[in-house]
């Protein structure tokens, strides 16, 4: 049996074959400006965790400038991740799956003095909760229930 998920690997692997510089790819999101519909379906998933980690810095300068009485007119946050498709077709295991670089850009409007804007770019980077769940290693744990016939399944 044959699911799309495998077309869509042996599609990317065969591409990637034919044209190896097209395997590094570059993503990109701001905050309040709704991506375009990404040209790769297959990374669609990343584009939206670009995305959010950039709706959520933006959230954390107001709701920091404000806690630290910090005036904040505008920002713009700006996010741009490096990414080798080799990864994510698993034509090679040296290469990691997901982006290999990471770059956020926030562009402040302000009449804060530079230490004040300092402080607060510090104290986003410290408490932002998406920035944290990137920078830092989860516990996390895959389960996976199969399901061999009507009711009877197994979990590992």
């Amino acid at each position: 049996m044959t699911t799309e998920t495998d077309t869509t690997i042996s599609r990317l692997q065969d591409e990637i074959r034919r044209s190896p510089h097209c395997a590094q790819v570059t993503l990109k999101a701001r905050a309040g400006v709704e991506a375009p519909q990404a040209r790769r379906p297959e990374l669609d998933h990343v584009q939206r965790i670009l995305e959010v980690l950039a709706g959520s810095l933006a959230a954390s300068y107001r709701r920091f400038a404000a806690a630290l009485d910090i005036p904040l007119n505008e920002v713009e946050i700006r996010i741009e991740a490096g990414l080798d498709l080799n990864g994510l077709a698993a034509t090679s295991d040296s290469v990691r799956p997901g982006p290999s670089s990471l770059r956020a850009e926030a562009r402040i409007s302000s009449s804060a003095d530079i230490y004040a804007l300092e402080r607060l770019r510090i104290t986003v980077e410290r408490h932002d909760p998406v920035l944290d769940l990137l920078r830092n290693a989860t516990p996390t744990r895959l389960e996976i229930s199969i399901n061999l016939r009507d009711n009877n399944s197994l979990a590992a």
